[in-house]
C-alpha cells in the first residue's frame, strides 16, 4: 500500500451527502490494532527470545546482568518491530479481501445488468433489478448493494448515473471496476448502444476474473510451501533447544549468534521475495 494511498480517509461523503468506503485502503481499528500489537508482541518477541535468548551466562550456567539485558533486547527488538510489519501487512490483507469481496459481487452485477438491459429495461432500472438481485443472493448490506444504493440515490437526486458509477470506480481500487466505470461513462454520454457495451465488458472482465481465481487458486500449494520453509528453522532450533545437548551451547557462543543471525536473514528475505513473486496483479 503506497504512502499516498494509506493517507486517505477511510470514508468520504459521496454527491448525496451520504458516507461511502474508500476500498483502496484499510485503517484499523483502535481495537483491531491493540489486538494485532498484542498478539505480534507476544509470537515475535517469543522467537526472539528463542533463537537469542539465554546468551552470556557465567560458567554455572545461571544468568547475568548481561544476559537479563540482552534477553530484554531479545524479546522488546523483535516484538516492536514484529508488531509494525504485522500491523501493515493485516491492513494489506483485509484492503484487497475487501477489494475481492467487492469484484465477487460486481461479476453478479454485471450479469445481472446485462440480462435487464437486453430484456428492454432502461439503465437506472437495471441497477435498480441489480440491486434487488443481490439483496437475495446476500444481504441488504452487502458492499455492492450498498453501492447501488448509492448510485440509484443519485439519480434520483439529480445527479448524472455516470458520475456515480464513476466515482465507484474511483474508490473501488480494482481495475476490473474502474474499467467497466469508464467504459459506462463513455458510452452513456455518446449514446451507444448500453445493452452491448455491457454485455461485451461483462464478458470480458468475468473472462479476466476466472483466469484471476485460477491462477491464485494454483499458487495455494507454492504459498503453504514458503509458510513451512519459515517454519522449518523454528522448529529445528527449538528441538535443539529443549532437547538438550553441546550443539544447542554452540548457537549461544559468538559465533552461532551470527550463524543465526545470518541464517534467519537468508529465511527472511526467501520468504519475502517469493511472497513477491506470488503476488500478480492483473
Amino acid at each position: 500500500m503506497s504512502p499516498k494511498r494509506s493517507a486517505l480517509p477511510q470514508w468520504r461523503t459521496s454527491r448525496v451527502n451520504v458516507p461511502v468506503f474508500d476500498y483502496r485502503v484499510y485503517h484499523l481499528t483502535a481495537w483491531e490494532r491493540t489486538g494485532y500489537i498484542l498478539v505480534a508482541l507476544a509470537v515475535a518477541g517469543a522467537l526472539g527470545y528463542l533463537f537469542f535468548g539465554g546468551l552470556a551466562v557465567d560458567q554455572n550456567g545461571d544468568p547475568t546482568t548481561t544476559t537479563r539485558v540482552l534477553d530484554a533486547l531479545a524479546v522488546g527488538l523483535p516484538g516492536i518491530l514484529g508488531a509494525r510489519y504485522f500491523l501493515r501487512l493485516r491492513a494489506e490483507a483485509i484492503q484487497q479481501r475487501n477489494v475481492k469481496t467487492l469484484e465477487r459481487q460486481f461479476r453478479d452485477v454485471l450479469d445481472s445488468l446485462s440480462s435487464s438491459l437486453s430484456s428492454g429495461s432502461t439503465v437506472i432500472q437495471a441497477f435498480q433489478i441489480a440491486r434487488d438481485d443481490l439483496e437475495k443472493q446476500y444481504s441488504p448490506e452487502a458492499p455492492m448493494v450498498t453501492e447501488l444504493n448509492v448510485i440509484i440515490a443519485g439519480f434520483h437526486n439529480n445527479v448524472r448515473i455516470e458520475e456515480m458509477v464513476a466515482d465507484l470506480g474511483e474508490r473501488s481500487g480494482s481495475k476490473d471496476i474502474e474499467s467497466f466505470a469508464e467504459i459506462f461513462t463513455i458510452a452513456y454520454t455518446k449514446g451507444a448502444d448500453m445493452k452491448q457495451a455491457v454485455h461485451n465488458t461483462h464478458l470480458v472482465l468475468s473472462e479476466k476474473m476466472s483466469i484471476a481465481e485460477e491462477i491464485e487458486t494454483s499458487l495455494v500449494a507454492s504459498k503453504n510451501e514458503s509458510f513451512i520453509m519459515v517454519a522449518i528453522p523454528i522448529v529445528l532450533v527449538t528441538m535443539l533447544k529443549t532437547g538438550g545437548g553441546s550443539f544447542a551451547d554452540s548457537l549461544r557462543t559468538p559465533v552461532g549468534v551470527v550463524c543465526t543471525l545470518v541464517a534467519l536473514s537468508l529465511f527472511v528475505a526467501s520468504y519475502a521475495l517469493a511472497r513477491k513473486i506470488m503476488t500478480i496483479k492483473f
